[in-house]
């Protein structure tokens, strides 16, 4: 079989999507003599590789916006990696632009598809599906198939869930640095310089966070704190914003840093304390660094319903980092894949809806030593 790779080639690329096969590493190049003293330097020549998956031997042809026509094999796109290389947007974090070119993509593929050809179409967004989405996804031609994150996402017609690629794309390419919160938990390990037992994050403001922010501040317990960004402040993703006139959640975000024991995460500082924008990548970076050596856990906000979960609680999982999601939703959303692949599933310490349900609980064990130890072993079998 002859995959044909649409995209410019990177080594990271040839690990997502074929992560699972058979292969020396060695032929699997990372530079060319073009690109050799610039790594930022694309290459966008023809790279072929060979591999074996389950004994049967492939090829995976590397070979950008050319070949379309060819039917001796399956075609493949990205939708945000080619967002990505066409420097439309800069990482495959969430963006206001994401749904803005699809019905551009549903297009091309349906024009360049050939009749007797299959083409393979990646749709991986790490957010839920709006309408407009699903609406455009429905438009792909039968000789295309989506492959998704959205597991309940049932109108779409040759839809496939991979699993391995979902979590596969949250490292390759690493646009975000999610890797480095796998090798970051070696220094966790170690890490005793903790401030609390249990933070609740808050970056992006929204209603449903400020309530949990007043169930926290109500319980009056300096070892469960929350901690706010300065990505409201900084109104980078607001546009044009009336400044005597500021909306809601501007008020909200002075109420939460005005609050008692708050971390205020401030991304800029002088000189090396010096983080910059508030771009997904930076985001992430600080989040690391500050805020998983701030409390012994998290509490984890995905604005997720069952079906898909986003990058805060992989990056916890990366790190080997205890979290309680704020729903529980997203243990769900674990579980079940436990269930289907047949592993080990540990029962979670609590059941409940949403994280109000258990903050007394908590509240109460943050205060007995033993229970606490004994809470954190759980959360992190």
């Amino acid at each position: 079989m002859i995959f044909y790779v649409h995209h410019q080639y990177s080594y990271e690329l040839f690990w997502y999507f074929f992560h699972g096969v058979d292969i020396d590493v060695k032929t699997i190049p990372t530079w060319f003599y073009e690109n050799r003293h610039n790594k930022h330097k694309k290459y966008d020549l023809d790279v072929s590789i060979d591999f074996k998956y389950k004994d049967v031997s492939h090829t995976v042809k590397f070979v950008n916006d050319r070949d379309w026509n060819k039917i001796d094999g399956y075609h493949i796109l990205d939708y945000t990696i080619s967002l990505i290389q066409n420097n439309i947007i800069a990482d495959k974090g969430w963006n206001s632009t994401l749904d803005k070119k699809l019905s551009d993509y549903v297009l091309f593929l349906n024009n360049n598809t050939p009749n007797n050809g299959k083409s393979i179409f990646f749709y991986i967004i790490w957010e839920p599906l709006s309408t407009n989405q699903i609406h455009h996804l429905t438009q792909l031609s039968n000789n295309v198939t989506v492959y998704t994150d959205h597991f309940s996402t049932k109108i779409l017609k040759n839809k496939k869930n991979s699993l391995t690629h979902i979590l596969s794309s949250y490292i390759f390419p690493d646009t975000i640095s999610l890797k480095n919160y796998y090798f970051f938990g070696k220094f966790l390990k170690e890490y005793d310089g903790y401030q609390c037992k249990l933070n609740f994050p808050i970056r992006k403001v929204e209603d449903w966070k400020k309530k949990v922010f007043d169930s926290i501040q109500a319980l009056n317990n300096d070892d469960i704190r929350c901690s706010i960004s300065s990505f409201t402040d900084y109104k980078q993703h607001e546009g044009n914003v009336d400044l005597n006139n500021l909306p809601k959640k501007f008020k909200i975000n002075d109420e939460i840093k005005n609050g008692n024991n708050i971390y205020y995460v401030q991304k800029r500082g002088y000189n090396l304390n010096d983080w910059g924008g508030e771009w997904n990548d930076t985001n992430m970076k600080e989040y690391m660094w500050k805020l998983l050596t701030y409390s012994e856990v998290n509490i984890v906000f995905e604005n997720t319903p069952l079906n898909h979960v986003n990058e805060k609680s992989i990056s916890h999982i990366l790190a080997g980092k205890p979290f309680i999601p704020a729903k529980m939703s997203t243990v769900k959303y674990y579980e079940n894949h436990f269930k289907e692949y047949g592993l080990d599933c540990k029962p979670f310490p609590f059941e409940y809806k949403y994280i109000f349900d258990i903050l007394p609980e908590l509240d109460r064990i943050t205060q007995n030593e033993q229970e606490w130890i004994n809470l954190k072993f759980k959360l992190q079998r």
